[in-house]
């Protein structure tokens, strides 16, 4: 670590590993990463109430009480051996060699708790030592004398606190930046013997940071290696070429210096005053390490340089900043740019909740796969700045996802003071990435189109289901939406594989925006299926957990408050198609128009013990302009009648999923009793939002229905490939 530091902030964590049973500290500890801490074995033998020369390995089950304190907090938590390197005799030492452990945290530690970062020991180092009791005025210093083939020795004045039993196991840091460590304390020599000008002695043994790391890497300590690198130290996601294209960029060493430093205050790093030979890397280098791992630093630098470059040296810094198009983690917005945009997203969120979701999903529109807060239809404060991010990306599109974002934010929020706010953020980033006015005026001019477009009433959504298996999930799904006097549209969720939870969830956001603070009643859900799936549950799936519901309110609901779609929603079951030759499909297509057109509306009721032939002469004969049949009876018999009645074209069927026989019938009395044809949907909802929600009523119907109208045009179906049980045809549905 050289010419960077995350904290300005310079006290260290300290680490206290606790004996066994007892608030008093075996020795000290440092935190290698949030969830690792390295120590001595022997102090982890004397933590468990072993002595200090036994060498066996601690049991799988072994856990010890670990502390951390930086500055005014405190972190406790239990922690297992996962690395021991027991004392061993060594003939290149008189005093052995290893004494290593790392323990693993139960709890990892804060962010705000910084890790050590490390540099190899050296010669001649001022360093400083805590006891393991954690209290920061217990530091001892010491300097780095001599070596041996393991140890290094470090020798003390005769002033202010001596490292002593207790300091082992700690870090040593060096004095001029405290978040720097160059070693472990292991032993102090004790001289027993009464002091006097010669036999004064503070010397201590220290192991150097490379042969700890040398030793995690005989241990196959992978995990814990893995977790030591420091992002601003790690030349391996550096593109080739960024080094070089940082020393044209720069006319001097002393420029250089003076905008790494700028740009460090930006990101809320600080520079540190450490001379290039001690550092790991070159200024340059280390320069690098930070545009391409530190996700903002990159659109920092280009925000910070832009104006005050000539044009040659502004050419080799687009071309620098090319390079983010193809690095992970890079991110488009400078921090200037990120805080300003969340200042102006939260009001925004606050009078439009679903407003942020709705252009998300336009803007991602063909994209493989949706956010998982895009599927909830409302971003709660406390996530924006999450979801801003998952928008927040380099890439080669010529206006960038969050750049349209906020193109069709600016063009649907009424209030006029953070439209135009919204519109200047616009025009500085797109000046700043170099687009074109007129791309940006295009653009606006799409966004006003799309304000109109969603300003229709959503009347239906439409989800086509299929599956490869009867039984078990995912299901293959599209989505579609249809709004008032136009064709159905895409709605920007990716066709694939979902769970009935996700369709759940997806179905609940899509119906939720119409319902956004208007009057407009909430939209039909459509659930086009095959003809072996009419019995798919689909009212019965949860369409929110109810956690984000409430959390609208400020209350924390933990209880099991989910909201299910059947309940929420007017959910029909419509059919694909029955008939597998186009002749035949046609023929059906045509009596489910005719029997809507006869406009009979009176329940045809259909009873167990009722022969098949006799109901087949019937829907053919005297009740063949039938339109809504219910089914009463067994599940075998309901089966076979099911596929009589939509195959012989009638387009309302209503039964109930769960009835096992004839009895059961008066089940749905509630709902037929009464009801015009037309009501019968809502009828079903409100059925459905009474059982779901009262637990008492586990005896009552699962009404399911099948609504086939005509008049409400499907969507153009996709050729399914895959799953391959589903029809290919997809001219059958196109005509309705």
């Amino acid at each position: 670590m050289g010419w960077f530091r995350r904290s300005g902030d310079n006290r260290p964590t300290l680490v206290s590993v606790l004996k066994a049973g007892a608030s008093s500290a075996a020795g000290a500890g440092a935190l290698l990463s949030p969830r690792y801490v390295l120590t001595c074995a022997h102090v982890v033998t004397e933590a468990l109430g072993k002595t200090q020369t036994d060498t066996e390995p601690p049991t799988r089950s072994a856990r010890l009480d670990v502390v951390l304190r930086q500055g005014t907090q405190c972190h406790r938590s239990t922690a297992r051996p996962v690395v021991w390197v027991p004392p061993r005799r060594s003939p290149r030492s008189n005093w052995g060699e290893g004494d290593l452990a790392v323990l693993e945290l139960d709890e990892p530690a804060a962010p705000s708790m910084p890790a050590v970062v490390w540099q190899d020991m050296t010669e001649w180092l001022k360093v400083r030592a805590y006891h393991g009791g954690g209290d920061p005025g217990t530091f001892a210093d010491t300097e780095i004398k001599a070596a041996d083939d393991w140890y290094y020795y470090a020798d003390a004045d005769l002033s202010g606190a001596s490292i002593q039993h207790g300091y082992s196991g700690g870090p040593l840091f060096r004095q001029r930046d405290l978040t720097v460590a160059v070693g472990l304390v292991t032993h102090h020599v004790v001289n027993e013997r009464l002091s006097s000008d010669r036999q004064v002695m503070r010397r201590t043994l220290t192991v150097p940071w490379q042969h700890i790391h040398d030793e995690l890497v005989r241990a196959e300590a992978h995990d814990v290696i893995n977790a030591l690198s420091d992002p601003l130290t790690d030349t391996g996601n550096v593109p080739d070429g960024a080094v070089d294209r940082l020393q044209e960029l720069f006319d001097s060493e002393e420029q250089l210096k003076y905008q790494a430093d700028r740009l460090a205050r930006k990101l809320g790093l600080q520079m540190t005053a450490e001379e290039s030979a001690t550092a790991v890397l070159q200024l340059e280098e280390e320069l690098a390490v930070l545009l391409f791992s530190e996700g903002r630093a990159l659109a920092t630098l280009d925000e910070l340089l832009t104006e005050k470059v000539d044009d040659r040296r502004r050419t080799t810094l687009k071309r620098l900043v090319a390079y983010g198009l193809e690095a992970e983690g890079v991110r488009l917005l400078s921090v200037r740019e990120h805080r300003r945009l969340l200042e102006l997203l939260t009001p925004v969120n606050t009078a439009h909740p679903r407003l942020l979701c709705q252009a998300a999903r336009h803007v991602l529109l063909l994209a493989d796969r949706l956010p998982e807060w895009v599927r909830d239809g409302a971003v709660p404060e406390e996530r924006l700045a999450a979801a801003v991010d998952d928008l927040d990306r380099v890439g080669a599109d010529m206006m960038p996802p969050l750049l349209r974002l906020a193109v069709l934010l600016t063009a649907a929020v009424t209030d006029k003071a953070i439209r135009g706010k919204l519109d200047a953020w616009c025009d500085d980033v797109g000046r700043r990435l170099g687009r074109d006015p007129s791309l940006l005026a295009e653009y606006r001019a799409q966004a006003s189109q799309w304000v109109r477009s969603r300003r229709r009433s959503v009347t239906r959504i439409v989800v086509d289901l299929s599956r490869n298996d009867a039984v078990c999930e995912p299901y293959f799904c599209h989505f579609w939406r249809v709004r008032e006097g136009r064709a159905p549209e895409a709605t920007g969720i990716s066709a694939g594989s979902y769970t009935a939870e996700e369709i759940g969830r997806l179905i609940h956001g899509l119906a939720g925006e119409q319902g956004d603070g208007g009057d407009e009643p909430f939209p039909r859900i459509d659930v086009v299926v095959g003809a072996q799936h009419l019995h798919m549950p689909v009212d019965g799936w949860t369409a929110s957990t109810g956690q984000e519901e409430f959390a609208r309110f400020g209350i924390s609901a933990a209880q099991d408050c989910g909201l299910v779609l059947g309940a929420e929603y007017q959910v029909t079951l419509r059919l694909r198609e029955f008939y597998p030759d186009t002749e035949s499909e046609k023929d059906r297509r045509d009596n489910i128009e005719r029997r809507w057109a006869a406009g009979r509306t009176d329940p045809l009721v259909i009873k167990d013990g009722t022969k098949l032939r006799v109901v087949y002469r019937a829907l053919r004969d005297e009740h063949r302009d039938a339109s809504w049949v219910v089914l009463h009876g067994g599940r075998d018999f309901r089966e076979d009648l099911l596929k009589l009645c939509v195959a012989l074209g009638v387009p309302v069927v209503l039964w109930d999923r769960e009835a096992t026989d004839v009895e059961h019938a008066q089940r749905l009395d509630s709902i037929v009793g009464g009801v015009a044809l037309s009501d019968l949907p809502e009828a079903v909802r409100s059925f459905r939002q009474d059982v779901y929600y009262d637990e008492s009523r586990t005896d009552a119907a699962r009404p399911a229905v099948v609504w086939d109208d005509p008049g409400m045009v499907l969507p153009t179906p996709p050729a399914y490939n895959d799953p391959p049980d589903a029809v290919t045809n997809s001219g059958r549905m196109a005509a309705r």
